[in-house]
């Protein structure tokens, strides 16, 4: 973890925020305090995927909406055929 401050607020009302120059030992004194992904998944117990794992869920969430597609389109070329 790294002890952050809050710039100078800018025109818009947007404040910059940088990496303090001396990390204190007690972070509980600093007003911001900029975390890693594997950080916050330990604080909060949400554990991020990896783009790995997430192109495999988003591959199986289109190939299932591609393949629902492609049977339901079958099953009713039959069934026009009957029809």
């Amino acid at each position: 973890m790294i002890c952050a401050q809050i710039g100078v607020p800018s025109a818009d009302g947007s404040s910059p925020i940088s990496a303090a120059v001396n990390q204190p030992a007690d972070l509980s004194t600093c007003a911001v305090v900029l975390v890693t992904g594997q950080e916050l998944s330990a604080l909060t117990g949400v554990a991020f995927p990896s783009p790995t794992e997430f192109g495999a869920v988003w591959a199986f969430g289109f190939s299932l909406v591609v393949g629902s597609y492609v049977l339901s389109w079958g099953a009713g070329t039959v069934l026009r055929f009957f029809k």
